[in-house]
């Protein structure tokens, strides 16, 4: 008796889904309501036809991510399909697909490409936290117009979304500011981002509030790991804090915690002897500046006459390094000479050529 029932049914199956134009498409296969699969074309599924759905795990609550449908083996010509949710809402990104009594089909078969056919699609999460599901099957027609049992499909994986709540829109990681003389190296880590703008640098100090130091742009929406780095130069002695202020896409910001770091520049003037000295045909000098001033470094022969002048400018209190090149130069006894303020050092090099 249940042998007939199930004869008898699987008949009026097939009847019923003869007087329906296949090939624009059609609803009710999935398993989401015991639907039967693609009858229409052949009776039994086939294993050799395999059916995924490729998108996000996780979507916001009442937001709208990018999926898409594959299918490999059957025929492998041309494929159509129809896709299902729980809850969630589906719509179409082109025209090779449509939606029909809230589901989502084929508006005609679409040809293979590389052994694998493929549909895009969007997902419209619901306004609850939950976990919804995507139901999915597609069938493999050597599209001949004729459903018969050439034709082969599969139901594909259960495709499960979780709905998750407005996440924070940069998942910040790594915050590190780190001293270097009179710079210091601000650097960052993002997990992930959504919607990102990017970030403004700010930096107050005990006698000025925040200020923007520079605006760095973010990666927009991405799941990979980004590094930022950004090198903030020629600070005088003091304390800084500082912080990154994260911008989205509508304008809505987010700040990160704070970071204390303290500048220590040199209490002294000093001029160092250069190095390599001898030297051929360049030379490095360092000296150190204790306060802002205006900086005279020049270069003179054993006459007096000046030679070159490496540096002439007002500058702050830190370490420096300048590079003399004498390649075009005799052979012989030099002198460079520091000025800053009340402060003057003079010191002899060799040039042996």
């Amino acid at each position: 008796m249940k042998i007939n029932l199930l004869l008898t049914f699987t008949f009026i199956s097939i009847v019923i889904y003869a007087g329906i134009d296949y090939s624009t498409g059609i609803t009710g296969l999935t398993k989401r309501d015991d639907g039967l699969g693609c009858i229409c074309h052949n009776l039994t599924l086939t294993s050799s036809v395999q059916v995924w759905i490729e998108g996000p795990d996780s979507v916001v609550i009442n937001s709208t991510a990018s999926f898409k449908l594959l299918m490999t083996g059957g025929p492998a010509v041309a494929g159509g399909f129809n896709i299902a949710s729980y809850l969630g809402g589906l719509n179409s990104v082109d025209t090779l697909t449509q939606v029909l009594f809230g589901e989502l089909t084929h508006t005609t078969p679409n040809p293979f490409q590389n052994d694998t056919v493929s549909w895009n699609f969007l997902y419209t999460a619901p306004d609850s936290l939950f976990a919804d599901t995507i139901y999915s099957v597609a069938n493999s027609v050597n599209f001949d117009g004729i459903p018969n049992n050439l034709d082969q499909w599969n139901f594909g994986n259960n495709f499960i979304v979780h709905i998750i709540d407005n996440p924070v829109p940069v998942e910040f990681s790594n915050f590190t500011a780190t001293v270097n003389l009179n710079n210091v190296q601000i650097g960052w880590t993002t997990l992930t981002e959504i919607n990102n703008s990017g970030f403004e640098i700010q930096r107050k100090t005990e006698s000025l509030d925040w200020m923007k130091v520079t605006f760095i742009p973010g990666f927009g929406t991405s799941t990979e790991i980004h590094l930022y780095t950004y090198n903030d130069i020629n600070l005088i002695a003091g304390r800084y804090t500082y912080r990154i202020k994260q911008i989205d896409q509508d304008g809505s910001v987010h700040y990160s915690n704070t970071i204390n770091i303290d500048v220590n520049v040199p209490a002294e003037f000093a001029l160092e002897q250069n190095y390599p000295n001898p030297f051929n045909p360049s030379t490095r000098i360092k000296y150190s500046i204790g306060s802002k001033q205006i900086v005279s470094l020049k270069v003179y022969d054993v006459l007096g006459n000046e030679i070159a002048a490496l540096v002439n400018e007002e500058k702050p209190s830190g370490d420096y390094e300048v590079q003399f090149l004498a390649d075009n130069l005799p052979s012989g006894i030099y002198f460079y000479k520091l000025e800053a303020g009340k402060f003057t050092q003079t010191k002899k090099m060799i040039l042996m050529k």
